[in-house]
C-alpha cells in the first residue's frame, strides 16, 4: 500500500480489496440512495461498480499476470472514491477494472457523488494517478460522457471516441401492452407477424430462466456458446470454414467450463439468464445482471436458421413481461449500435472510450 496525501485529501493504492470491503460497500449504499433520489444516474454508478462486482473481478485474475489495484481517496479517514484498476506492470499499462468478465456494460470511477466536490475529487484522482503512473498507457473503456470521470479526462485535454449505449426506461409505462403500444408501427407489425408464424406453423416456444437456484446444465452452457460464438462470426464479416468451426467448439467448450463470465451465470445471484426455444432446440438467450431495481443485459444471440419466427425480438418481449411484473423500471442494452435496441423503444446515452499516455 502506497499514501500520498494531495490538498486535504489522501491516496492509498492497495491491491487488497478485503480491506476496503466495508467502505466499498458504504459507497455502495450511498450511490443506491442517490439514484433512488435522482441525483445520480445509473450509468454513473451500475452494478459494474459495486463491491460484489469487482471482487469477483479480482477473483478471476487471480493467476494472471495483470493485477488489480485499487486508486483510494479519503478525507479525514473517509473513502471518497475508488478507482478499480487492472493493470500491467510489465508493459507499463492499465485501464478500468473490466477483466474478462465485464462485457459491454458501462464501466467508471466508484463515486456516488455527481456535484463539485465530486468532480474536485475525481481531478485529484487523475492528478494522483498521473504522478503515480507517469508515462504509462492507459485505456478506458465506455465511461458515461456526463460522469465526472468524463468531465476531468476531457478538461485535461484526453479525447475520446464517443458511442452510444442504450435502455429502454420501463418505468415510463404502466404495464407491458402500455409499452408494446408505443413501438413504432413496423416492429409491432412485425411482432404480431413472429407470434403468429409460431402459431400457424404449429410451433412451441418456451422461455426458460436461469438462476444460481435454477442454473443451466454445461450441456446448455456449451450450447450457447458455440451459438454465441458463431453468431460472432457473422458480426465480424467471417465466414464458418471448418477451422472456423472448430475454433467455435473449442472457444465455446472453455466458456462453458472455465469462462468467466460462466462462473458469473453459475455465482452471481444478481445473474439471470434467458433460453428461448422453438420445438425444443435453442433458438435465442441473453444474459443479464438484476440490480436493484434495474437490469443490464451485457449478451445476446439468436440463430438465424429461426429468422422467420425473429427469435431474438420475441425473447425479449416475454423477457420484459416478465421483468415488468416483477416491478423493474430500467433494461439496459449496454453499448453496441444494432437495429433492433431502436425498434423495441431503447434510448441512446453516450459513452466514451479514452486512450493515453499518463
Amino acid at each position: 500500500m502506497r499514501q500520498t496525501p494531495n490538498n486535504n485529501l489522501v491516496f492509498l493504492i492497495t491491491q487488497d480489496i478485503l480491506s476496503i470491503q466495508k467502505d466499498w460497500e458504504r459507497l455502495d449504499a450511498l450511490a443506491a440512495e442517490q439514484i433512488l433520489n435522482g441525483g445520480l444516474s445509473y450509468m454513473e454508478y451500475s452494478f459494474y461498480q459495486t463491491y460484489v462486482w469487482n471482487k469477483f473481478i479480482k477473483d478471476s485474475h487471480r493467476f494472471s499476470f495483470k493485477r488489480s489495484e485499487y486508486v483510494v481517496a479519503m478525507s479525514d479517514g473517509k473513502v471518497e472514491l475508488i478507482v478499480p484498476l487492472l493493470t500491467n506492470p510489465i508493459k507499463k499499462h492499465l485501464k478500468i477494472s473490466t477483466g474478462r468478465g465485464r462485457i459491454a456494460g458501462i464501466i467508471n470511477i466508484v463515486c456516488p457523488r455527481h456535484d463539485e466536490y465530486g468532480h474536485s475529487v475525481a481531478l485529484a484522482a487523475i492528478q494522483f494517478m498521473r504522478e503515480h503512473y507517469k508515462g504509462w498507457k492507459f485505456h478506458f473503456n465506455d465511461v458515461p460522457v456526463n460522469s465526472v470521470f468524463a468531465d476531468v479526462l476531457t478538461s485535461m485535454g484526453y479525447l475520446n471516441s464517443e458511442r452510444g449505449s442504450y435502455h429502454i426506461p420501463l418505468e415510463s409505462f404502466s404495464n407491458y401492452d402500455n409499452y408494446l403500444s408505443s413501438l413504432g408501427k413496423n416492429i409491432y407489425k412485425n411482432i404480431r407477424k413472429s407470434y403468429n408464424h409460431i402459431s400457424t406453423d404449429g410451433k412451441k416456444m418456451a422461455l426458460t430462466l436461469y438462476t444460481t437456484k435454477n442454473p443451466p446444465s454445461k450441456r446448455l452452457l456449451y450450447k450457447i456458446w458455440e451459438l454465441y460464438f458463431t453468431r460472432n462470426l457473422a458480426w465480424n464479416n467471417k465466414k464458418e470454414s471448418t477451422l472456423q468451426s472448430i475454433i467455435c467448439r473449442t472457444r465455446a467448450f472453455l466458456n462453458a467450463t472455465i469462462g468467466t463470465q460462466t462462473k458469473s451465470i453459475l455465482q452471481h445471484q444478481e445473474s439471470e439468464l434467458y433460453v428461448f426455444t422453438i420445438d425444443g432446440k435453442l433458438a435465442a438467450f441473453m444474459h443479464c445482471y438484476t440490480h436493484g431495481n434495474h437490469v443490464l443485459m451485457p449478451k445476446l444471440a439468436i440463430d438465424i436458421t429461426y429468422s422467420r419466427y425473429s427469435p431474438g425480438i420475441i425473447m425479449l418481449q416475454e423477457s420484459l413481461k416478465e421483468l415488468m411484473s416483477r416491478g423493474f423500471i430500467d433494461f439496459d442494452m449496454c453499448r453496441g449500435d444494432e437495429r433492433y435496441k431502436t425498434e423495441v423503444g431503447g434510448i441512446i446515452e453516450p459513452i466514451g472510450t479514452y486512450n493515453g499516455y499518463l
